[in-house]
């Protein structure tokens, strides 16, 4: 691209996506730099387009920054922004839809598990927050945290199974904590299947997480759910491979037993999961610092 055409972008731009591919803006940075630098560029305005260019880059580099299935993600205070695969992309804008428009007095509850809001612009999908939150990707959480982020989730998979939705994509990336409102918002929807529908597409990264019962009959049904919550568990206390048996010299095994145990029906899941955590684990309210 031309040096002019350059410094067009950078002063027209928003935040680093509108001027170059995220999945690669280190290289792509510095190609960019290579051309527009003061040292090398004399044109009218390049030096403070460089300069505005550094602010986007700095503003980028800020906060949270991971890949998930469909490319690069990157969030920062209130706003997350996706840039990758155009059509998971709009697979999970056009899903949001469909669970916003849901007019169910359980809906109006759950919907606080959702984005705000959600725009998608060519190959970039933003989203809106209430709150500041965090993924759950790279984290690892004492046992105290992990029980009320699973409890939140089977809620949350529960009230999409009485809607009659399959998620079918739990997992650290897609997931995002609050720690202001100890509760969850699930940011990506690229997976998510009408119940007892065909299962199309899955999280590649996480095939090892779905039951074998997925591949059997490529059917959705809220076991595929209830398990990806566990193994999602199981990462954020310490075990990457979702599987949770290292856990068990370290963590309370009831609760760990429980991760290992299928359970096919969503609201039986979660009924039993309140009774354990009543019997194993003393109320008490953790403060979450992020």
């Amino acid at each position: 691209m031309a040096p002019q055409e350059l410094i067009n972008k950078i002063n027209n731009a928003t935040h680093l996506g509108d001027v170059l591919d995220l999945t690669d803006w280190r290289k792509h940075y510095g190609d960019i730099a290579r051309v527009l630098h003061p040292d090398v560029c004399k044109i009218l305005g390049a030096a403070d387009a460089f300069a505005r260019l550094n602010a986007l880059k700095e503003g980028w580099e800020k906060g949270y920054r991971f890949t998930d299935d469909a490319g690069a993600v990157r969030a920062q205070n209130l706003t997350i922004t996706f840039v990758g695969d155009p059509k998971l992309l709009l697979q999970s804008y056009r899903n949001y839809g469909y669970l916003m428009s849901l007019n169910s007095p359980a809906a109006q509850h759950f919907k606080r598990y959702l984005p705000e809001s959600m725009s998608l612009d060519a190959e970039v999908l933003t989203l809106n927050l209430r709150h500041r939150a965090a993924p759950l990707a790279g984290l690892i959480l004492q046992q105290g945290h992990a029980n009320w982020i699973l409890s939140r989730l089977l809620e949350v998979t529960s009230w999409l199974a009485q809607e009659g939705w399959t998620h079918c994509g739990i997992n650290p990336e897609s997931v995002f904590v609050v720690p202001e409102t100890h509760g969850i918002i699930l940011t990506s929807f690229y997976h998510l299947t009408p119940r007892e529908g065909m299962v199309k597409t899955i999280s590649a990264k996480y095939k090892n997480w779905y039951p074998d019962a997925l591949f059997a009959k490529k059917i959705a049904e809220p076991l595929i759910d209830m398990e990806l919550c566990k193994r999602t568990t199981a990462a954020i206390l310490g075990d990457p491979s979702g599987l949770g048996m290292k856990l068990k010299l370290t963590h309370n095994k009831a609760f760990i037993d429980f991760l290992l145990t299928a359970h096919p029906d969503a609201f039986d899941c979660y009924d039993k999961y309140r009774k354990l955590l009543d019997k194993q684990f003393p109320k008490k309210f953790l403060p979450l610092n992020l």
